[in-house]
C-alpha cells in the first residue's frame, strides 16, 4: 500500500531522468572551463583553443581555456578529477594521462575517475639526426648499435616522456640498445642533437624549428602511417625494416566522473562536429596535427587497452 510519505520518497526517481533531460537541452547555461594541464603552445594546448573557439560559436557560449601545468600534467589532471561533474570542466590531454600514474604517484586514477568525451587529433614523432651525421638512415642507426653497442645516444624531453618512450620501443623491438640522454625539455634536446652532443633523438613539434633551419636531418616518423608532422619522412617500420613500431601522442578529452551521460553526449557530439569541419583540418594541416576524431563511447571502449599499452611503454623505458 502507497503511504504518502512512500509517494514523496518516489517523486525525485521519478522526476530525475525528466530533470536530467531537460538539464542537458538546457546546458550550456554559463561558461565551460577546458584545463590542459601542461603550458601554452604545446599541441594539446593549441587542440584545445581551437576547440574552444568553435565550440563557442557553435553554442554561443563563453568557454575558457585554462592552463594548469606542473608534475608533468598530474596537477591539472587532478584539478578534474575533483571538479564538480556537471559539464562545465573538461580535460584536454595527451599520453601522459595514462602514465603520470606509472612514474609518480598521482593523487587520482586515470581510468576510474574521468569520464571519456572524445580523441581529437594525434602527433606522431620523428627521430632525428645532425644535419652533419653519418647516419643517413635508421638502417645505419642500428647497424651501428649492433657493431657496438650503447654506442649510440639518443635525446629525449625526460624520462617517462613519449620521446623516451619512442626510443625505448626502437631498442625493444629492434633488438638494439641505444643510450638514453634524458634532457629538461624537447628544445634543449634538439639543440643538442643538432651540434653532435648525442648522435639521434625523438621529439615532436619542438624538431621542426632546427628541421627547417637544415640544422636537422628526418630518419623515420614514430606512427605506423606517414605523418602530417613530417608527411615525406617514412614511417619506422618502413624504415627501420621492422614491424609492429607504432607509437603517436592523442589529444583526448575527459570530464570528471560521474558527469551525467546526456552532458558527455552533447559535448561529444559537438566535438565530432568540430573535428569533422574544414577549419579544424586546416588547423591540423598548419600545426602538423594528424586528426582524429573518436566519439565518448569508441573512448571509453578503448580506455583498458590505452591504459594497458602506455604502461607496458613506461615498462620498456625501465628495462
Amino acid at each position: 500500500m502507497l503511504t504518502r510519505r512512500s509517494m514523496l520518497c518516489l517523486l525525485p526517481a521519478l522526476a530525475a531522468p525528466w530533470a536530467r533531460e531537460g538539464f542537458a537541452q538546457a546546458y550550456p547555461v554559463r561558461p565551460v572551463r577546458f584545463v590542459v594541464p601542461v603550458a601554452p603552445s604545446s599541441a594539446t594546448d593549441l587542440v584545445a583553443r581551437q576547440v574552444s573557439v568553435s565550440l563557442s560559436k557553435l553554442w554561443g557560449q563563453s568557454v575558457v581555456v585554462e592552463n594548469r601545468p606542473g608534475a608533468g600534467g598530474a596537477i591539472g589532471t587532478d584539478v578534474v578529477a575533483k571538479a564538480a561533474p556537471d559539464g562545465y570542466t573538461v580535460l584536454f590531454t595527451f599520453s601522459a594521462h595514462y602514465t603520470n600514474p606509472w612514474l609518480e604517484k598521482t593523487p587520482y586514477d586515470p581510468v576510474k575517475d574521468f569520464e571519456p568525451v572524445a580523441r581529437l587529433a594525434s602527433t606522431a614523432l620523428v627521430m632525428v639526426t645532425g644535419a652533419d651525421s653519418p647516419y643517413k638512415t635508421v638502417r645505419d642507426v642500428i647497424a651501428a648499435t649492433k657493431r657496438e653497442p650503447r654506442s649510440v645516444s639518443y635525446a629525449s624531453a625526460g624520462d617517462g616522456s613519449a620521446s623516451h618512450m619512442s626510443g625505448a620501443l626502437l631498442n625493444a623491438i629492434g633488438g638494439i640498445q641505444m643510450t638514453h640522454a634524458p634532457y629538461k625539455n624537447g628544445a634543449q634536446a634538439m639543440v643538442e642533437t643538432a651540434s653532435g652532443q648525442v648522435q639521434v633523438a625523438f621529439a615532436g613539434q619542438a624538431a621542426l624549428p632546427l628541421i627547417r633551419a637544415g640544422k636537422l636531418r628526418v630518419l623515420a616518423v614514430t606512427s605506423a602511417q606517414p605523418s602530417a608532422l613530417m608527411p615525406d619522412a617514412p614511417p619506422m617500420n618502413k624504415a627501420a625494416g621492422i614491424e609492429g613500431y607504432d607509437l603517436t601522442s592523442p589529444v583526448w578529452a575527459f570530464a570528471p566522473k560521474g558527469t551525467p551521460a546526456a552532458l558527455i553526449g552533447k559535448l561529444s557530439d559537438a566535438f565530432g562536429v568540430i573535428v569533422a569541419s574544414q577549419e579544424f583540418k586546416a588547423f591540423c594541416t598548419a600545426q602538423a596535427l594528424d586528426p582524429g576524431f573518436m566519439p565518448a563511447a569508441a573512448v571509453r571502449a578503448d580506455v583498458a587497452a590505452e591504459a594497458e599499452k602506455w604502461h607496458r611503454l613506461v615498462q620498456l623505458t625501465r628495462a
